[in-house]
């Protein structure tokens, strides 16, 4: 899924999380709740970055090296980073941290779901490295190109195919709809 995805799914989940917490943490409606939430779903993607880096050059991807295979990408390492944030939020009764953990969380996590059903993700790492996946078309993101623009090009003939741009279409559609009140 690509970041706008990601960032529709993050605002669908902090919207539900919100409404459903907003009487535990009365605080919870305030901007930067929805700010964590929301960049929680798109920012997992900077280890993007350091595959980029390690392949040497800024686009696609090697063999062997994807950024979903970094335990960045791990839920359950989120996961840890969450329940300790709400633990020592809890314990210092800092309710604003224990939400932050929540939303966090719970945009991470929307982020992994839905990942789940391209390439898939290393659900249970680090016990296993094991990819799983709702939906693999194994698409070969290994695209030849020399430039960035080519290569999105390319992506993007390919992507338009795939199972997971028809369903991020739904998602942001969904999030529009939800967001502007028409439904």
């Amino acid at each position: 899924m690509l970041p706008s995805g990601h960032f529709a799914v993050g605002y669908l989940v902090t919207k539900f999380s919100i409404s459903s917490l907003s009487g535990i943490f009365p605080q919870a409606n305030e901007a930067r709740f929805w700010v964590v939430g929301m960049l929680a779903a798109v920012l997992v993607d900077l280890d993007e970055f350091y595959s980029f880096y390690k392949i040497g050059r800024p686009i696609g991807t090697a063999k062997g090296i994807n950024h979903r295979k970094f335990f960045t990408h791990a839920p359950l390492f989120h996961l840890f980073i969450g329940l300790v944030g709400f633990i020592v939020g809890l314990a210092g009764g800092w309710s604003d941290l224990q939400l932050f953990a929540i939303l966090y969380v719970a945009g991470m996590w929307s982020h992994f779901f839905f990942d789940s059903f391209g390439y898939g993700i290393m659900w249970l790492w680090p016990f296993s490295r094991r990819i799983f996946a709702f939906h693999n078309n194994s698409i070969d993101f290994e695209i030849p190109a020399g430039s960035i623009l080519e290569y999105w090009g390319k992506f993007l003939k390919l992507f338009v195919k795939d199972f997971v741009f028809y369903l991020e279409i739904a998602v942001i559609t969904l999030a529009l709809l939800i967001k502007f009140k028409v439904i």
